[in-house]
């Protein structure tokens, strides 16, 4: 039995699939507004998906990029001889000096202040040819307050300032001026200056 549906302008019983009622000639179908709105509606659906899904992959392009500046292990303090190693870098603090005295009269540290040496080695494990490490990347605090850089330009000692190439390593220190009475000592490591929540303590004293 074929299956039937009423007219909806005179009331007369016709084919379900019909385009025009037999008896009046109206337009069975959907109106062409309707079918209009049916067709913005699937566009403004389907923008809506790809735009969900466009933030979804920058989100995780983000939180990839992010995560590959974390240390590996999940560790965010490190002691003397402990390593820190992302997708990129392997930052190691080889050696403390807390009380270095070998400037001269002329280099001496203001009055009340003491300098601490702190000796690092920096090794390029990425895909990048050319890996900058200078000491600026390096931040003192003591007692939680900032301490200033201690320049030093001797043969001895060297401040550590390179372009490591891929596979390769440096090793250098880093100088701060630090009040004499200072108990706590941290420096402060971020391993990419665009990227937050990446950085990292070593803990000096």
């Amino acid at each position: 039995m074929a299956k039937i549906k009423n007219c909806k302008y005179c009331g007369e019983q016709v084919a379900k699939n019909a385009k025009r009622c037999p008896k009046c000639g109206g337009k069975l179908g959907l109106p062409t507004w309707a079918k209009i709105l049916i067709v913005l509606a699937i566009i403004f659906f389907g923008l809506v998906a790809c735009v969900n899904g466009c933030a979804n992959a920058v989100d995780e392009a983000v939180k990839e990029t992010e995560n590959s500046y974390k240390d590996k292990n999940g560790k965010t303090k490190f002691k003397l001889n402990e390593t820190f190693e992302n997708s990129y870098t392997k930052v190691t603090m080889l050696e403390v000096i807390d009380g270095w005295t070998k400037y001269d009269g002329y280099f001496a540290p203001a009055q009340g202040m003491r300098i601490v040496a702190v000796k690092f080695e920096v090794e390029n494990i990425g895909d990048s040819d050319e890996e900058y490490v200078t000491s600026y990347d390096f931040n003192m605090s003591a007692d939680n307050v900032e301490c200033e850089e201690y320049i030093w330009s001797g043969n001895d000692y060297k401040t550590i300032t390179d372009t490591i190439g891929k596979g390769k390593k440096t090793i250098g220190w880093v100088f701060w001026e630090v009040p004499k009475d200072a108990t706590s000592i941290v420096i402060d490591y971020n391993p990419n200056f665009w990227v937050d929540g990446t950085s990292i303590e070593f803990i000096v004293k």
